[in-house]
């Protein structure tokens, strides 16, 4: 990891901070997946969670704390700040059509990202701040069953798929919502099999059935496909790497088999139980994502390195889906960096995964690490890039993986262990 970040774990691995509260940086992040609450648009973008861009900022440049960026996130700032703005004078100049009033303002939002979450992995993150931040990610899923739950109950407990309504009564789509849930369990997952609190275990227990319920009723399968991939692979990497707690885990997850058994049969019509395990994968709707995959590669050969800039692929998009205008673009995360950031900016994405599995693998955190397969493949499928659910997960696990990395005498169990 980066050396700053490193020198600073070294000199003082506790991060003591205060324990009186929490800096505003802990909270503009712990803070986001809340704002599911009040999202106003079908992806659950930053635009739904300006006021945690607006409270890092002040965390930034008027509170007190003060974090030295890293090499790394100076380079990931830097490099997006030129590939934007090659890739956007270039379509300007041989594509103008593609270019929109809106261009700015997208490239401005993915710049904002960046920055985000370029200041969130510099500064050092104290055990009592990371537990902090799982805390109150696990707790969010809170928030999203009650949208879905809320939204069922108002469809008059329709039995088909129900797309989950926010208080600002905007519909947001199933699968961005599903890849939030993954996060939140993920999370919640993780104080299940850490905690030595009874109690504690039994809570987050809890809101992973409740996660799990939420996930079914919007019928998203890429959903619930990654949800069983956290669990299981979770549970294996923490039963062959623990020595202790081995029997609660156990005994929770054939709880958990039970529950979502129990919804299946309770809650799950005919036709939303074909669609989950009858026709399965092999239906239209995949069929016109693939498609959707192969003409952004094909177009994207037309700017291999720079792409066409963030945002402007939507021309093509909207010609795709036979609208006049869509936010969705390709419908896949990998395919959205390369039509708009080109190679260069997919290699520089994939460099903050690198760091991640082998801060992970460095500190010995296998069990945060197999619940990475689970997520990918949750947000490979949808154009995730501008999501919260996306660079919140990259945020948790970046800080983990510093962290573990960085003070190797630590676990996993050490830093979860009631405080």
């Amino acid at each position: 990891m980066s050396a700053v970040v490193s020198a600073a774990h070294l000199l003082n691995p506790t991060g003591s901070v205060s324990k009186r509260g929490y800096l505003p940086a802990v909270w503009a992040v712990a803070l986001l997946p809340y704002f599911i609450l009040v999202c106003g648009d079908n992806s659950f973008t930053f635009q739904s969670a300006y006021f945690c861009l607006g409270l890092m900022v002040f965390a930034a440049f008027f509170s007190k704390e003060r974090a030295a960026y890293s090499r790394h996130a100076i380079g990931l700032i830097v490099s997006y700040l030129i590939i934007m703005g090659i890739g956007n004078l270039v379509t300007l100049a041989i594509a103008s059509e593609m270019i929109t009033s809106r261009s700015l303002i997208r490239a401005l939002m993915f710049l904002a990202i960046i920055w985000f979450f370029a200041h969130a992995i510099s500064r050092r993150w104290s055990p009592r701040e990371i537990t902090f931040l799982l805390k109150s990610v696990a707790l969010s899923t809170f928030a999203s069953a009650f949208l879905e739950l809320k939204t069922w109950v108002e469809n008059g407990f329709y039995a088909g798929r129900v797309y989950p309504v926010s208080l600002t009564g905007h519909m947001i789509d199933a699968n961005f919502f599903a890849l939030l849930l993954v996060v939140q369990i993920s999370c919640a997952f993780l104080l299940v099999v850490y905690s030595s609190n009874v109690r504690v275990k039994i809570l987050y227990f809890i809101l992973i059935s409740f996660g799990l319920a939420s996930v079914m009723l919007t019928g998203s399968r890429s959903g619930l496909l990654c949800i069983v991939l956290v669990i299981a692979f979770g549970y294996i990497a923490f039963v062959c790497s623990e020595r202790t707690g081995k029997l609660s885990t156990t005994v929770l997850v054939f709880v958990l088999v039970a529950v979502a058994l129990f919804l299946i049969n309770r809650f799950m019509g005919d036709w939303m139980f074909n669609r989950f395990f009858k026709n399965s994968y092999n239906d239209g709707s995949n069929q016109f994502r693939v498609e959707l995959w192969v003409k952004a590669v094909q177009r994207w050969m037309s700017r291999p390195l720079f792409g066409f800039g963030v945002g402007n692929y939507n021309y093509f998009s909207a010609e795709d889906w036979g609208v006049v205008e869509t936010s969705t673009t390709t419908h896949g995360t990998i395919t959205d960096f390369l039509v708009d950031f080109g190679l260069i900016g997919l290699l520089l994405f994939f460099s903050v995964l690198i760091r991640i599995f082998r801060g992970l693998l460095q500190g010995k955190g296998y069990t945060p690490l197999a619940l990475c397969p689970g997520i990918v493949v949750c947000w490979l499928i949808v154009g995730a890039e501008r999501t919260v659910a996306l660079w919140l997960f990259l945020i948790i696990f970046y800080v983990l993986a510093d962290y573990l990395s960085c003070n190797q005498e630590h676990s996993m169990k050490g830093l979860l262990s009631e405080r």
